[in-house]
């Protein structure tokens, strides 16, 4: 199991003692493109292993497809994109489902694509089944989802365990700022006993923080640190 957290700017690609870095990119933000080339340039430099997750940038939409191509090629471990609906709201099938299966085919022939549940949780398995070679499990959107995290592993079949090489994890706790997750962990949090049980049964994941508060960034790493090393304790006893 290795830890990371995420990173928007250059600076912080050396502050945090983490195993990875995510340069997470937000559609929209002003200057985003040129501080995610920035913090890819400095991961590079600093030889720290990192992937990027692009949010808000849909494969379904042609004029913002060269932005997502340019950060493929910039990508080290891999791409984490969201899951997405069709525009009408349902699956994607028919021709938007053709549309985002082609432009997932030309990421994947630059990097390692990993498909994240976002949009609709609660039909990931199906989005997961139909698009997904690899899979970016978001615990904390589970959680805000409205499911049980720990009955949502527990209930995993076999093909999708395989399949899962990251994880997002952040908790719910209260809406704040439009949403409810990507709160600070405790080590009592549904999520983390989540986490645990997935560990149990895929230890080799790659887990990534995802929280709000950048101030209890080191606290939570901490708590997935000591989990860690009492998974770690339980194999060797």
């Amino acid at each position: 199991m290795l830890i990371g957290t995420r990173v928007l700017y250059p600076e912080e690609v050396e502050y945090w003692n983490a195993d990875l870095l995510q340069v997470s990119i937000f559609r929209g933000m002003n200057g985003g493109l040129e501080f995610m080339r920035k913090c890819a340039r400095a991961c590079k430099n600093s030889g720290i292993s990192y992937v990027i997750h692009p949010v808000k940038y849909s494969l379904l939409k042609k004029d913002i497809f060269e932005d997502l191509m340019e950060m493929a090629g910039l990508a080290d471990l891999a791409l984490i994109l969201h899951d997405e609906k069709s525009p009408d709201g349902g699956r994607l099938e028919g021709e938007s489902g053709d549309v985002f299966r082609k432009s997932l085919e030309k990421l994947s022939a630059v990097t390692h694509v990993s498909l994240e549940n976002s949009a609709d949780t609660a039909d990931i398995n199906w989005f997961w089944n139909n698009f997904a070679d690899s899979i970016t499990l978001d615990i904390g959107h589970v959680e805000s989802s409205g499911l049980n995290s720990v009955e949502f592993v527990n209930a995993l079949d076999e093909a999708t365990i395989n399949k899962i090489r990251f994880v997002h994890i952040h908790r719910n706790n209260g809406l704040r700022g439009g949403i409810t997750d990507h709160w600070p962990l405790t080590p009592d949090c549904r999520e983390i006993s989540a986490l645990r049980e997935l560990i149990k049964i895929k230890p080799d994941v790659s887990v990534i923080l995802e929280i709000n508060e950048v101030e209890e960034i080191n606290e939570s790493l901490d708590i997935l640190r000591t989990l860690r090393q009492g998974l770690v304790s339980i194999k060797a006893s």
